[in-house]
């Protein structure tokens, strides 16, 4: 068992407590979207389960939020590499986003799904890596469904290409004693 003082951002323990910090996940946030205008809705809710039936699999979302413009944010700590993950949350938050028989599906909220990991998911030594449904044959043709999913590495070697409170708040979640600039 680790003690209070070696843990990290990446302990989940850690995680969960800090982001259940209003301010603190709105900050976050605020980081990786490079948007100091975004203001969350509801305070943060760690360890948020989602069941859709008792029979079948559920979800335990780290940090769950929503934002001023109904946003739905999952931000996620993750140690193991498990990009998949991210599909079946994305599927079991939309799930619950309209009431049963409600036929129009533009009803549902924008969600932002988010994996913070110390690894790279991808290989390509970047920072951020941030998915939205594209078509293969236009990249330029984009699928508008309001899904999102971005992955951050804590090891990228791209500096360049993102904030600097970016690669500060990922070097911080690896060792919480750093001093932020």
């Amino acid at each position: 068992m680790k003690q209070l003082q070696e843990l990290t951002l990446f302990d989940k323990f850690l995680f969960d407590e800090t982001m259940d910090i209003p301010e603190a996940h709105e900050a976050v946030l605020q980081i990786i979207f490079g948007d100091d205008n975004l203001k969350l809705l509801t305070p943060a809710q760690t360890e948020k389960e989602i069941r859709t039936v008792p029979w079948l699999r559920s979800i335990r979302l780290d940090v769950y939020a929503i934002d001023q413009e109904k946003r739905i944010y999952n931000t996620e700590a993750q140690r193991a590499e498990k990009k998949e993950r991210s599909r079946f949350y994305q599927s079991l938050i939309d799930s619950s986003l309209l009431e049963p028989g409600a036929i129009n599906f533009n009803q549902m909220n924008d969600t932002c799904i988010i994996m913070i990991t110390p690894f790279d998911l991808f290989g390509e030594g970047r920072y951020q890596y941030t998915f939205r449904s594209r078509c293969d044959e236009n990249p330029a043709l984009s699928m508008e469904d309001g899904a999102i999913r971005i992955f951050l590495n804590s090891h990228g070697k791209n500096p360049e290409e993102v904030s600097p409170e970016l690669t500060e708040f990922l070097k911080y979640m690896e060792s919480t004693d750093a001093v932020l600039a």
